[in-house]
């Protein structure tokens, strides 16, 4: 299917998820306003009323990665109604409180706290279900550009709505239509086919997961860090031109050049986006930003402000696909949170420091000023160290001609670069092999792509018999000399295919498939999995190991190879529900050496499923 808005809407369980979760987010974009006008109204105090939305915000804020944990750990379904239940019953009560002048401040700002705590984050859920909704890396661009415009046309939108109920009725019924919008849209979220009822990582413990993604964190905190200082910038340059009314034009200016620039982003881009091009999306904002200062007139600052948001929504969407991309599902709720947290941040913080600058600095200045983090994070996000490969001991030279080739010379492929190297591999065995295969009773093996036989003759002194493929005659040659030399040749016969050819003959007791990885549009990678499952004997297991994104490093690299998570693997299987168990499904990190040298940690997956003795 050729990718594009319609087809990503017309995705089982898209529609009817994205529409509920854009009600919970229209929530966020009422209630804000409604409860500054009504704090303001109950209170008859703008300094009250801002200290109070300051306490809702900052703690909603600082614990936005807290819930994000329980949802990872636990899962929306658990976590979602309860925590929208009662963030709705806080809202409903300070509306009731602020229907009319003299609520008391201090109950007032326990309310705003506990209200703060509660914030279901609909946004970041919402997010983070697109990467299971959607396969294809090219419909998955496309959704979160949808994601971000629409998150924007929201906090347009509704803040129009909770003026329109203040003027009409009172700022209190903007602040009960909040409670209910977030009802309906987050609950309706929750129950969608799309939710899992039950997160892989909560089935079984494993190593803690880094979850901040230091990267996209920074480009979208100076980004923010832009649009924080906007406002009052425009409302002092507008004030100075004699024309106060057009500082709504510039708001609209920057809100408009978000939304075509993030809908183009999402139609044309066409490849998988890295800290590169993160680093080129963010210094266009800093550097007209900065020009914007110098403008003659209101006009041309209008003309300014929208070139800034033409680059605003490209630089939130490639944030979030680095932070999906480079995070391991068990982890990509917190991950998302933190980069929301980050856009926060930096709108807060540019929007207090833009204050200070106004009252001591010309406006020039201050434009220059507000514009400096966006301008000089390309430097410092091109500076970071990069995060990491399943590597051998020693750095490898990277052949030159690419895994994701459009090739039906695979055979001679990996006998040069078998050629290029006296090993290309570590001669050690997948560490997650050992961990799942060490207490199984040993019988017959399969080891599909063994490579230059480290998993084959780990099994081999274990007692298995094992029959090890490659396509590599180079790699074939050099595993059985490997097997000689630790004396189990007589335990493993090497056999060379083509996997998107031929199959091995034969059940088997334990059938293993460590990081067989193809393009999508070479080697049939499903099919070949299947066959291993269907060559597993009565009682027998089949593993399947793989790389669960692409090196942290670069994630630009194979763009168009399957790296599916290990549920992804599982649905692919199509396993009987009654004659098969899974008994491990889930990411996990692992230690490795870059090719530049230095150890860095990658995320990969394995499946472990058993079938059932006759």
């Amino acid at each position: 299917m050729t990718a594009s808005y319609a087809s990503v809407l017309r995705t089982p369980h898209a529609l009817r998820t994205f529409t509920l979760a854009l009600l919970g987010r229209l929530s966020y974009g009422t209630v804000f306003l409604s409860l500054t006008l009504a704090f303001t109204a109950s209170t008859g105090s703008y300094a009250a009323a801002g200290a109070l939305m300051a306490l809702l915000g900052l703690t909603g804020a600082a614990l936005s990665p807290v819930r994000a944990a329980l949802i990872d750990r636990h899962g929306a379904r658990r976590v979602l109604p309860p925590m929208t239940a009662a963030y709705a019953a806080l809202l409903t009560v300070l509306a009731a409180l602020t229907w009319r002048p003299g609520a008391p401040v201090p109950l007032l700002g326990v309310l705003c706290v506990a209200t703060g705590v509660c914030q279901p984050p609909i946004g970041v859920v919402m997010r983070t279900l697109w990467r299971g909704l959607l396969q294809d890396a090219a419909h998955l661009r496309r959704a979160f550009s949808l994601d971000t415009v629409s998150e924007e046309l929201v906090f347009v939108t509704g803040p129009l709505l909770a003026g329109l109920l203040a003027a009409a009725v009172s700022p209190s019924l903007g602040i009960a239509l909040s409670a209910a919008l977030i009802i309906v849209g987050v609950l309706g979220v929750a129950a969608s086919p799309a939710v899992p009822p039950r997160p892989a990582a909560a089935r079984r413990e494993g190593p803690r997961i880094r979850a901040f993604a230091p990267v996209p964190a920074i480009a979208v905190a100076a980004t923010g860090f832009a649009l924080g200082s906007t406002g009052l910038l425009a409302v002092a340059f507008t004030e100075r031109h004699h024309q106060p009314a057009a500082v709504a034009w510039v708001e609209a200016a920057i809100a408009a050049g978000s939304t075509l620039g993030g809908l183009a982003y999402g139609a044309l881009s066409r490849t998988a986006p890295g800290r590169g091009r993160l680093a080129v999306l963010v210094c266009p904002v800093g550097l007209v930003l900065a020009a914007a200062g110098l403008a003659p007139s209101v006009a041309v600052l209008a003309a300014a402000a929208f070139t800034v948001g033409l680059f605003v929504g490209p630089t939130f969407t490639t944030a979030f696909l680095i932070t999906d991309a480079t995070t391991a599902p068990p982890a990509r709720t917190r991950a998302v949170a933190w980069i929301s947290t980050s856009v926060n941040l930096g709108i807060s913080a540019g929007s207090a420091a833009t204050g200070m600058f106004l009252d001591a600095l010309p406006l020039p200045l201050c434009y220059a000023l507000a514009a400096a983090p966006a301008a000089l994070a390309p430097a410092l996000l091109l500076s970071l160290p990069k995060p990491q490969q399943s590597s051998p001991d020693a750095p490898v030279k990277v052949h030159h001609r690419a895994m994701d080739d459009d090739t039906t010379e695979r055979q001679e492929y990996w006998d040069a670069r078998y050629a290029e190297h006296d090993h290309l591999w570590s001669g050690e065995p997948n560490a997650m092999l050992v961990q799942e295969v060490t207490d199984l009773d040993p019988g017959t093996a399969l080891d599909l792509g063994c490579g230059e036989g480290g998993d084959a003759i780990w099994l081999a002194r274990r007692g298995w018999r094992v029959t090890a493929t490659d396509i590599s005659g180079v790699a074939l040659d050099r595993a059985a000399r490997h097997a000689a030399d630790a004396g189990v040749a007589d335990r493993v016969d090497f056999q060379q295919h083509d996997l998107g050819v031929s199959f091995p003959e034969g059940v088997y007791d334990l059938v293993s498939a460590a990081f067989l990885h193809f393009p999508k549009e070479g080697v049939p990678r499903e099919p070949i999995l299947r066959a291993a499952a269907a060559a597993v004997a009565p009682g027998g297991t089949l593993l399947i190991l793989g790389h669960a994104g692409p090196p942290p490093w670069d994630p630009d690299a194979y763009p168009s190879a399957e790296l599916p998570t290990a549920a992804e693997v599982l649905a692919s299987l199509r396993l009987p529900g009654d004659t098969w168990d899974v008994l491990y499904e889930g990411e996990h990190e692992r230690v490795q050496t870059a090719p530049d040298g230095r150890t860095m940690t990658r995320t990969d997956s394995t499946l472990k499923v058993r079938r059932r003795p006759t």
